[in-house]
């Protein structure tokens, strides 16, 4: 496809109808020349503020795309990272035609009212990214997703509904509202997250035996661990590239010259979006840090606790084991004075009581036997333990 020449005009948004052949339109508001009018059909609708279009796209099919191209007069390699679904995120500059391009990921299923279950995870337990691609011109704005993202969408649209008759809201603002959405759907999860270390904690650094596990202590609290860990780690990872974009795009606004979205001056309207670029800006440093603090204290609590599972069981072995070592010593000593009470319980001729004039009571002298082999018994096996603690005192030294 050849680049376009020129930029897209406010005149060019009427020719909308063309993508839109057999199909039922719906307009909101039309009475009014200033209210915010949608225009509702597959794949795509749009929506008007009062001085700036917005046309949303989802899930565009090439044709739809083409179309959209030829109309707003984008460049090839901007379709080409739409349909390609480019994920990373980034600004680029069209000046000649009029437009800068934003693509920011979102997570699939997240909002600002909190975490419902795990419908924010796929089947392998990974987060659902989407991307959302924002082509931002001077007059108007267009936002393609290749999933359905309506939880930011509705929420621009509803501030547009609120704001329109007293605010001026412009692509740029249209812009910001969508990006701020997106950055405060994280904040659920970090609620979410700490709600997990802290439980984790209690756990793990309990008042109580830290070397006797709780009742929790579970396969199931290492699972959490583990998931809570796992979340952490992909936040950040989505979060890693925003702070940039949203800097480039401040930048942009407080930036004197022919790039500028203020054609070569940066007036009062592009000062007050730049401000409110870098409160968004906050609010990921915000999550990085919070993020890189949980991220500490669970690398920190994870090792903790499975050292106290291992001194648990540790501790579980060894009185085990002292109670097998306590079994087989009476064991042992029991068969021994049975071999002494086997002989004398024998079907043959033994002394006995029983012959006069016997010169030996031979009930008292087996007992007497009996005792001597037990503490002949115990004195080998106390031998036995005192080399064992010099064998013990000499590793140790």
């Amino acid at each position: 496809m050849k680049a376009p020449s020129r930029p897209a005009s406010f005149t060019d948004i009427p020719t909308l109808h063309l993508l839109n052949k057999g199909k039922q339109r719906e307009q909101n508001n039309a009475s009014s020349p200033d209210s915010l009018r949608s225009v509702s059909s597959s794949p795509f609708k749009s929506h008007r503020a009062p001085r700036g279009w917005w046309l949303d796209v989802s899930s565009p099919t090439w044709d739809d795309m083409r179309a959209i191209g030829k109309l707003l007069h984008l460049h090839p390699l901007t379709l080409e990272d739409i349909l390609q679904q480019e994920p990373r995120e980034k600004l680029e500059l069209f000046p000649k035609l009029g437009y800068h391009f934003i693509v920011f990921k979102a997570i699939q299923g997240a909002t600002q009212s909190g975490i419902e279950g795990d419908s924010y995870l796929d089947d392998g337990g990974s987060i659902n990214e989407v991307n959302i691609y924002l082509v931002v011109f001077r007059e108007g704005i267009c936002t393609v997703s290749l999933l359905q993202c309506l939880d930011h969408t509705e929420r621009v649209r509803n501030r547009l509904r609120v704001l329109r008759d007293s605010f001026y809201m412009t692509s740029d603002w249209i812009a910001h509202g969508i990006l701020d959405s997106i950055v405060d759907s994280f904040f659920p999860f970090l609620d979410e997250i700490d709600k997990e270390v802290t439980t984790v904690e209690q756990l793990v650094f309990s008042i109580k035996d830290t070397l006797k596990p709780s009742q929790n202590a579970t396969a199931t609290t290492l699972r959490r661990m583990a998931r809570t860990r796992r979340l952490v780690t992909s936040l950040t990872r989505l979060l890693a590239t925003k702070s940039q974009v949203v800097s480039q795009v401040r930048k942009r606004f407080l930036t004197v010259g022919q790039s500028g979205p203020g054609n070569g001056s940066v007036n009062n309207d592009d000062i007050e979006i730049a401000i409110h670029m870098g409160d968004v800006q906050d609010h990921i440093l915000t999550l990085q840090h919070s993020l890189t603090h949980y991220e500490r204290m669970l690398s920190q609590v994870h090792p903790a606790y499975l050292f106290q599972l291992g001194m648990s069981v540790s501790k579980t072995k060894s009185g085990t084991d002292k109670a097998l070592l306590m079994l087989t010593l009476v064991s042992l000593g029991v068969i021994c004075v049975q071999t002494l009470y086997g002989i004398f319980s024998m079907n043959v001729m033994v002394p006995a009581n029983t012959i006069p004039g016997g010169p030996y009571h031979w009930f008292g002298v087996v007992i007497s036997l009996a005792v001597a082999i037990v503490t002949g018994y115990l004195s080998l096996v106390r031998y036995w333990w005192v080399q064992a603690g010099k064998v013990r005192g000499r590793k140790l030294s």
